[in-house]
C-alpha cells in the first residue's frame, strides 16, 4: 500500500508541476482533463508523456493481450507484473514492467502484453 501511495504521490506531484499531460479511457479515446488510473489498473498511454489515446485494463490478462494501439508509456498499478512485446502475438524478448510501477518508452514500439 505504501509503495501505491508513494506512486499516486509521484503522479500527482509530476501532474500538478505541468511535466505530464494527463489522461485515461476505458477503452481507446482521446486524453482527458483528469488523471483517473486508480490503483488496479494497468493504463496505456499513446505518448510517452502519459497523453493522447489510453486504455485501462483493471484485471490484465495472463493471455495474450492485443494492444489497440503502440503506447509510448504505461501506469501499472495492477498488482501484476505486465511483460510487454514488439509483437502482436506476445512472442520473443519480453520488457518487464513491475506492478506498482510506471515509464515510458521512447523509441519502443509494444504491440502486446501478458500480465503474471
Amino acid at each position: 500500500m505504501k509503495s501505491r501511495l508513494a506512486l499516486a504521490a509521484a503522479a500527482t506531484a509530476t501532474i500538478s508541476l505541468g511535466l505530464v499531460a494527463p489522461a485515461s479511457a476505458q477503452t481507446p479515446a482521446k486524453a482527458s482533463a483528469a488523471f483517473e488510473c486508480r490503483p488496479g489498473i494497468a493504463c496505456f498511454y499513446e505518448t510517452t508523456a502519459f497523453s493522447g489515446n489510453s486504455v485501462q485494463y483493471s484485471d490484465p490478462s495472463t493471455g495474450c493481450t492485443v494492444l489497440p494501439f503502440a503506447p509510448g508509456s504505461l501506469f501499472n498499478w495492477s498488482n501484476k507484473d505486465i511483460y510487454l512485446y514488439t509483437t502482436s502475438n506476445c512472442t520473443g524478448t519480453a520488457s518487464l514492467e513491475p506492478a506498482n510501477n510506471f515509464h515510458s518508452y521512447p523509441g519502443r514500439t509494444f504491440r502486446s502484453f501478458r500480465a503474471s
